[in-house]
This record gives C-alpha cells, structure tokens and sequence, in this order.
C-alpha cells in the first residue's frame, strides 16, 4: 500500500488520527497495512516517531468495519497495556479527542484510578501489568469480548520481573479468549525478537533512526550553581534529578531548595511511606514550578506531569536505564534534554558512552533470560483468580508455559505449600492460605516492582568515623582510596561499612581511585576500552605485571568484575577487583593470551555468599525471597548471563603492555 491506499482504507480513523498532520510518518506506512490484515505486529521505531497512532487507528479502523462497536455498552474490546501510570495518563490524554470523537467510551485503570464496575466497562482500556493482573484476578469475565491487546514501550519492562510477569498474564488471557489480534510496541532495542516472547507470529515493522537526544554534562563540584544557570537559561520550570542513592535524594532536596525552587523541593523513594509519596505526587502536578529528587522508582513511573529536563546525578546502571530516565522529559514539547552530573572523568566517559550508545540505538543489554521471582507471584494472583473454585499443580504449570518449566514450578510451589502460604482443602486442589487472601484483598500481590540501586556500601573509617567512599566488591579486604582495608563491621539496612585500614595498595592499584563502574553489561567492556586503546582490536585486552602481581585491565563494572575476582578466590587464585575496571592477580603469571576464566561452579558459590548484595543492585523482583534458596541463586545466575559472560571471556586475548605505558592507561582511567 502507498500512502494514499492507506489513507482510503482508514475511513473513518484517517481525520481523527491524522488529518491535523496531513500525512504519514515512515513507520506508520509499514505498520498500518500489517494491523489491517489482521496480522500481529511488533513495532520498533524511535520515539515521537508516531508509533502509537500506527497501532490504534488501524486496530480501531479494523473494529469498527465489522460493528464491534455498535451496541457494544459495557463491552471492552481494546486492552492498552503502558508500562507506567504516568505513560497511561499520556496516552488518555493524547487519544482522548480522536477515540471519542469516533464515539468511542475509553477509561484508564491504573493504583490511582482503580474503579472499573460492571455498568461502566469501557471498550478501550488504558492500564499498566499491574492493574492488568488486578482486573484478571478479581474480573477475568470483562476480558470474553476482548478483541485486541497493544503492549505499549515494551522495552521498558522487557527482560525484567514484570515483563515475564506479563508473559504469563497473556497466557492467561489466552485460557479466556484466544481470539485476540496483538500489537506491541517499542523503542529501538537490540533484540529485534522481543514480540515472540509475548504473543504468536508476530510481523516486525522496524525502523531504525538515531534517538534526538540533546545532553549537557556538568561536574558535580559545581552542580547546583551550574543548575541552576541552566534553569534560567532555559527557563526550565519543572525538573527531575535522579540520584543512584536515597541519602542523597535527601541531601540534595535541601541544598535545591533555593530561588526560584524555594519550598518547591521534593523528594520521593521507596523508604517513604505511601501517603508521602501520593503527596510528593499531587505536588508536582498542580504546581507550575517544582524540581523532584528520585530514585530509580521513579523510572517506570509515576504520574507527576510535564517535565522539561531530566538530570541524572551520576551514571545510571547502564544505557537502557538512562533511556528510561530521560524518557521522562517532555519529549514532544521540547524534545529530550538531559543533564548529566558526574564525579570524575571516568564517570564523564561513561555518559559520554551511554548517550552515544542511546542516540545509535545500540544498547549492549544482556540477552533475555526468565526471571524466577515471577513464579511465586503469579501463584499467587492465579489462585486468587480460581479462589472459589481451587485450581491444580497442573493446571498452574501450564500458565508458566514456556516462561517456566514444569519442574521450576513445582520446586517453588512445593517451598509455598510448605510455608502455608498456599493450603489444599480437597486432593489435589489449592487455594491461597486465609492469611495470604486477606493480603490480596488489599491489591498487595500484583506488583514485580523492586527498586534498584548499584548495591554500593558508604565506607567509613572505623576509627574516626570520616566517609572514605562508596565500595560494591565486598570482600574482608578491599581497595579505597589507594589503600588497603578491612571490614570492622556492616550495616545492611543502612548500606554502611566500617573499616580499619591495614596498609597500601600497589603502585598500579593506587591509581584507580574514584566511585566504581556501575553494573552495565559486560558487552559495552570492549566499546569503552576502544576509547583508551584504540590499537587494539575489540577483543584484545591489555594486561602488566608489577612485581608478583598481573593486572588485567578488564572494564566489566562492579557486578561483573567482584562475581569474576572472588569465584578465582574461591578457586585459589589471590585475585581484587578494583572498582570495576582492574583485575589484580597475586603470584599469578600469564601463561598464554586467554583470559582467566573460573568455573561455573565457583561462580554458583560466590552468587549463594553474595545473595542479598546482588539482589540489591539486580532488582530481582519483589517476590524473590519466596523462591527456594538454590532457586534464589539460580535467578541471579541468569540475570547476570553467567553463560554468556563465560562465553564472552573465552572470546577475548589478552595483550601485554609495559609497565609505565599501562600505569599512564591507569591514571586516565582514574
């Protein structure tokens, strides 16, 4: 079809959807004709590049050809699913007019929203996973006239605890109405197979385009004077910060707290209570000027209305996760501006890499890999949904198909059985425990939901109480600061060590002073390096000796780099990572160019000792703890990619460097 074809055969959607623009965006030329043949599609394009009106004219233009809206009162036909209550409440407002002026009746479900009773059912219906999982455990009967589902930036969950736990909704959707046309749509993203995982046979319409991104970097020294001069400059009225930390959300509420932000400062985190955060909210909402310090909650979002920059103090985890914060600007008013507030120029190279990586399209996530948590949750919320009638192991097994196998779910449900959580009233047929349904009653069981942080510790020093830094790699003895430690003691909750220092660090060792990597995935390893040694190929790696000790410079981050340093440990090798970056290896000589590569038992038995360090900084989801301790392991194993990591390693070649010429490598990396 040209775009004349398309424009004859959306009769009645052409002028609500696109007449104010007059023509057709190149994504929506090759989506649309796939949607009006009926097929299922997955959308992958940049953002603003009309991917929504792509999906819903031509879904709404294939419904109304066949009446499915005459006489259709309380009947829902279209289910858009949006990752974020902030991105449902766009949608509502953008496909407000052109949906009803079709005649039309669409609402929005979502925490803030939760009202859809039987003599107000919408025929479209905005909501996010969670309030999806809600309806389909309280209201499974709304979705037998359903007729569509549209997956909405499925990028952002993708990959995670919810996006596994939207799997296995569908599934169970499937089991109520297997006649559903499916569309999904998302931003440019490495796995172009990523609508396989959600629904049959999908057609990919992809374009790719560089993200229109515009970022300034500002040193932390000065960073609310610089602020505040890019404010005025700007006229910037609303502003987002991200912190990787939620002590400094806090400090840096009040040191924001000046003209023209004054009292117009806030905060919002996971540690504050609830009718906080809802105040936080409404705040940001109503007033015309405010600036909000977050943390990673706030990514896959809240409503708190237009944003006109986003400023991200520190690196994020990786690239994807600074995409999902800057999306959070005021993408169509003033397209995507970001501020970027880094510590050292390591910290500034890494943003510099990130919003190449963003504007290329070109992320280096790690491949997908299930996510176990999501086991015990959708138990749960299944069992609510047959809570009248009881369901078998069976017939929970086949919900999980083929997110989970068989024996997964079983091992998990045995664990719940065991716990009372879950009782068996008649042989064979389970409900929810009367303690577990009360707390669904309250709308506690939906939500994959965890907040992530880089799993750091604030370091202090145990004799004079001064803050030495900000450590992930936790082993007795660690480097800060070019000095040697040892832990004196640690305070989980709070995320503090205390330590005694028991001397220097070698010469090399002392040049990687700084706050560590983050915890990207290993792949961006050999993009960063290119910058620093752009001789060598990208599978080379440079490595000296010092005395008795080898020093590999690796660029893995803090996750990967502790997992590989403390599993050759266990295997007796004298092996520190420092801060992501380095690999010291004691009394240890390259024998030939391969990298060293501990086993992957080894590697099991360093994740079981690091279980709680690494859920932290993984967002394992918020039922991970009621997995089966092997399985709690295993779903760090798969997060992390250990196998590909493994892979990855035995691909690379390590290249020797002088001493003097790796010590000058050091010190620019510092």
């Amino acid at each position: 079809m040209d775009s004349g074809d398309i424009k004859k055969a959306l009769k009645r959607t052409w002028l609500p959807f696109f007449g104010h623009f007059g023509r057709f965006t190149s994504i929506q030329e090759l989506t649309i004709p796939r949607i009006l043949e009926h097929h299922n599609v997955i959308v992958i394009s940049p953002a603003a590049t009309g991917k929504t009106e792509a999906v819903i004219a031509p879904v709404l233009e294939n419904l109304l050809s066949k009446g499915s809206f005459t006489n259709a009162v309380n009947k829902l036909r279209i289910l858009y699913i949006s990752p974020t209550r902030a991105l449902v409440n766009d949608l509502y407002r953008r496909l407000l007019d052109p949906v009803s002026y079709l005649n039309i009746a669409m609402r929005v479900k979502t925490g803030d929203r939760p009202q859809v009773t039987s003599k107000k059912v919408p025929n479209v219906l905005l909501t996010t996973p969670e309030s999806f999982d809600s309806l389909l455990t309280r209201r499974p009967e709304l979705f037998l006239n359903l007729e569509a589902v549209i997956l909405d930036e499925i990028h952002l969950i993708d990959n995670t605890p919810r996006g596994d736990q939207l799997r296995v909704l569908l599934n169970r959707l499937r089991r109520i109405n297997d006649q559903l046309q499916y569309c999904a749509l998302s931003a440019t993203i490495d796995d172009l197979n990523i609508g396989l995982r959600y629904f049959p046979e999908p057609k990919v319409c992809f374009l790719k385009a560089p993200r229109e991104i515009e970022f300034l970097l500002i040193r932390a020294d000065n960073f609310i004077e610089n602020l505040a001069e890019i404010a005025r400059d700007r006229n910037l009225k609303k502003i987002l910060v991200f912190f990787n930390a939620r002590s400094l959300a806090e400090l840096f509420s009040q040191k924001l707290d000046r003209p023209p932000f004054q009292d117009l400062v806030f905060v919002h985190h996971a540690s504050l209570p609830k009718p906080r955060r809802e105040e936080v909210e409404r705040m940001m909402n109503i007033n015309e000027r405010a600036i909000l310090c977050a943390t990673s909650t706030l990514e896959l979002g809240i409503d708190i209305g237009s944003v006109d920059c986003i400023v991200l103090y520190r690196p994020p985890f990786n690239v994807s996760s600074l995409l999902q914060r800057v999306g959070r600007g005021n993408r169509r008013a003033r397209g995507l501006f970001a501020v970027g507030v880094y510590t050292d120029d390591w910290e500034r190279l890494l943003f510099e890499t990130y919003f190449e990586c963003a504007r290329q399209g070109q992320l280096y996530e790690k491949r997908y890999t299930p996510t176990l948590s999501v086991i015990p949750q959708q138990i749960y919320s299944y069992l609510y949904q047959r809570r009248r009638i009881g369901t078998t192991v069976k017939s929970l097994c086949g919900i999980f198909f083929p997110v989970h196998s068989e024996d997964r779910v079983k091992a998990v449900f045995k664990k719940l059985y065991e716990e009372h959580k879950i009782e068996e009233t008649r042989p064979g047929i389970y409900f929810d425990s009367a303690r577990l349904e009360k707390k669904i009653d309250w709308g506690k069981i939906h939500s994959n939901i965890t907040e992530t942080s880089f799993g750091e510790y604030d370091v202090f020093n145990v004799t004079s109480g001064t803050l030495l830094g900000r450590i992930f790699h936790l082993r007795e003895k660690f480097v800060l600061g070019g000095k040697c430690w040892q832990i004196a003691s640690i305070t989980e909750k709070e995320k503090k060590v205390y330590a005694k220092c028991v001397g220097e660090a070698s010469a090399v060792t002392k040049i990687f002073e700084g706050k560590g990597a983050g915890s990207y995935n290993y792949r961006l390893a050999p993009i960063i390096k290119e910058k620093f040694v752009p001789d060598m190929a990208l599978d080379e790696f440079p490595y000296a000796r010092e005395a008795d000790n080898t020093h590999i410079l690796h660029l893995f981050g803090s996750i990967y780099g502790s997992v590989l340093a403390d599993a050759l440990f266990e295997e007796g090798v004298e092996a520190m990572d420092v801060e992501g970056k380095m690999l010291v290896l004691n009394k240890y000589v390259v024998a030939d160019t391969s990298f060293p590569i501990p086993g992957i038992d080894a590697i099991r038995d360093v994740i079981g000792e690091n279980i709680r360090r690494l859920e932290d900084a993984l967002g394992s989801g918020a039922y991970f703890y009621d997995l089966p301790i092997a399985y709690q392991i295993e779903d760090h194993f798969l997060n992390l990619d250990i196998p590909g990591f493994v892979k990855f390693l035995s691909s690379l070649k390590l290249v020797s460097m002088e001493l003097e010429e790796f010590m000058q490598l050091a010190e620019v990396l510092k």
